[in-house]
């Protein structure tokens, strides 16, 4: 049998409700060459019996491995038949053009090495997303936010904070994907490939030795991690719009989490200094300032939702610093 086109990766747990919708748009896709992989991490809900249902629509690819996102994302590619390797999320749902826009946009040019395109949150999914909650408060809130809005999208992301997939200087990233103007964008290169919109060559993803499990916690930034040690390889990273889906963050499974502030400070730190680095003046002011604004997040939030584990930030400051600084961590 000839092998797909382009391998759909989706790492799971404990989310059967919200992987069904998901699995309900991938079957309406208008590009049919592909297969799905799907690496569960762990499920006691009946994730595997949902999957298996599907297999008289298209291929599918089983694995389990416990672990986190790093290990189940590894197994995946390494499982992928595919020219190309999505990684999404199974807590979106895809536009029926979702796949054919990926494929097309990869064959207009074989320089593109990674594609990406707008996940737009629905409004009544707003809510499950803290960038959402800060962006209402800093447009419509008192004096005081609006000032922090003025820091945060006037200097951390540019004057710019709706473009789209781009790493700013101070380390964050533009929101721009999640918004429906993302929609009526052109395509463009970019820096940056969207956590749950991720598609690369596969062979390229061989290349570069898949995700990095450097990154610990829930893994956060492995994803951007492999996706520039691509475009350091020298192939571009391409938003378009034709690639969009709709993302519906859960509460449930990998979510419950992310309280966990320590490795996720830490997986920031590795990520900058490996990718952005502070090495013009301007950007070491920028990344600083952006460490001391995320520390005072991480407090601000543990006192509010009395969530003592995201109080982790300040000790995880210290050791992410302490390991780039030493080389122990590069």
């Amino acid at each position: 049998m000839n092998s797909p086109i382009i391998s759909v990766m989706i790492p799971t747990k404990n989310r059967e409700l919200s992987l069904n919708k998901a699995l309900d748009s991938l079957v309406l896709q208008s590009f049919r060459d592909f297969e799905l992989v799907v690496v569960d991490g762990g499920s006691i809900d009946n994730t595997k019996e949902l999957v298996f249902s599907y297999q008289k629509h298209f291929p599918i690819q089983w694995a389990e491995k416990e672990g986190g996102l790093i290990p189940q994302m590894n197994v995946a590619y390494q499982m992928a038949q595919g020219k190309y390797a999505v990684r999404t999320d199974d807590d979106v749902i895809f536009s029926k053009d979702w796949l054919k826009g990926i494929v097309e946009t990869f064959e207009s040019d074989e320089n593109i090495g990674g594609v990406t395109g707008p996940t737009v949150i629905p409004k009544e999914h707003a809510e499950s997303r803290d960038l959402f909650y800060f962006e209402k408060k800093f447009r419509e809130g008192s004096f005081f936010w609006k000032i922090l809005g003025k820091l945060y999208y006037g200097y951390f992301l540019e004057g710019t904070p709706y473009r789209v997939s781009h790493w700013c200087k101070s380390g964050t990233f533009t929101l721009g994907t999640n918004f429906e103007t993302a929609l009526n964008e052109p395509s463009q290169e970019v820096n940056n490939l969207e956590a749950c919109n991720w598609a690369v060559r596969r062979d390229l993803l061989v290349r570069v030795g898949g995700f990095d499990p450097i990154y610990s916690g829930i893994g956060e930034y492995h994803e951007p991690d492999a996706a520039c040690k691509i475009q350091n390889l020298g192939y571009k990273l391409v938003f378009s719009p034709k690639a969009h889906l709709f993302h519906c963050p859960s509460v449930e499974g990998f979510y419950k989490d992310r309280p966990d502030s320590f490795p996720r400070i830490i997986n920031f730190i590795t990520f900058y200094f490996r990718h952005i680095q502070p090495n013009t003046l301007d950007k070491f002011v920028r990344f600083f300032m952006y460490l001391g604004f995320q520390n005072a997040f991480f407090v601000f939030q543990a006192i509010g939702k009395k969530q003592m584990g995201l109080l982790g930030a300040v000790p995880g400051t210290v050791v992410g610093l302490f390991n780039v600084l030493t080389g122990l961590r590069r």
